[in-house]
């Protein structure tokens, strides 16, 4: 089974997505991350006990509300396989970010968030709950491109996926398969257990601290301790990792805040707040500091750019 969206309206912006998520899946919200136009795609078979299916789309969240829940008598987890993009679920006050050869769980049976801020594909595995061992519901790591053993399981599952998915399968071949599929993601976190931060690949891992840099980068505590903290390696090894793309800790952070300023002061809605507090709320520290910053980079202090946006 296939569906495809392409809004062509604009107060649609994701045109029949929702009822093709419901379709392929369960309820669902699509939430806009970005202004840019949305395409999805899905295709789907089913592989009793399981389904498999790729999703390919751009970027945008999607919600799993208390009142789909209410609704709904599924049972169903989803196990998703990044292909392509970086991707963060959030459930239960718990973060998994997902790197391509990576898993990450979502629990249809509790409130969740799937965001991806841009372009992405994934194979989703939707497996009843009954099937997977509850240790694999507290707080996974399911980081398969941390080591060779985590990256041969991806590559048997995005296998496994892509032989059912050709549609030259017979039933009870997938049947056999959708099986093992459930078996091997059971096994998942034995895989990796006791796996340090030192040994995932520095692109997966620098993309992940990027990643929190973006979505947390107005915590004023954040920085080269708190990501080493994070992220279970030492600082001198943040260091390392940042310094492979030109620029410190510090200017990627600042970069983000400044970003997050200008933005608020172009805003009317924030037309009230002093510029002091736009900058703290950002995660600076210090006005002063800020301020010189700020004409750095947009070429106006604070208080020109504002009273010239004003115009």
């Amino acid at each position: 089974m296939e569906w495809t969206t392409k809004p062509q309206r604009p107060d649609q912006p994701f045109g029949s997505w929702a009822d093709d998520l419901a379709a392929a899946f369960v309820r669902l919200e699509p939430r806009r991350i970005a202004e840019q136009p949305f395409e999805g795609t899905i295709a789907r078979v089913d592989a009793a006990p399981i389904q498999i299916s790729l999703v390919t789309a751009t970027g945008h969240s999607v919600f799993r509300l208390a009142s789909h829940i209410a609704t709904s008598t599924e049972d169903l987890c989803f196990v998703n396989l990044q292909l392509e993009g970086l991707g963060r679920t959030t459930q239960g006050g718990h973060e998994q970010i997902s790197a391509p050869g990576d898993l990450a769980l979502a629990d249809t049976t509790e409130p969740f968030e799937i965001a991806h801020r841009h372009d992405f594909k994934l194979f989703c595995f939707a497996v009843p709950r009954r099937l997977l061992p509850n240790g694999l519901f507290d707080r996974p790591r399911l980081g398969l491109s941390a080591t060779e053993a985590g990256r041969a399981l991806s590559r048997t599952l995005a296998s496994y996926a892509e032989l059912c998915l050709s549609g030259s399968q017979l039933p009870r071949t997938a049947a056999l398969i959708g099986t093992h599929v459930s078996e091997l993601i059971s096994c998942a976190p034995e895989i990796l257990s006791d796996i340090s931060a030192d040994r995932v690949h520095t692109p997966v891992l620098l993309s992940m601290m990027l990643d929190h840099i973006d979505r947390h980068g107005s915590d004023p505590a954040l920085g080269a301790a708190t990501l080493a903290a994070r992220f279970r390696c030492s600082e001198r090894y943040v260091h390392r990792l940042f310094a492979t793309t030109g620029r410190s800790v510090g200017e990627h952070l600042n970069e983000k805040r400044i970003a997050l300023c200008t933005h608020a002061l172009l805003d009317r809605n924030s037309a009230r707040k002093t510029i002091a507090e736009i900058a703290f709320a950002a995660g600076f520290r210090d006005i002063s500091h800020f301020n010189r910053l700020f004409k750095r980079c947009n070429g106006l202090a604070p208080r020109e750019f504002r009273r010239a946006a004003a115009r």
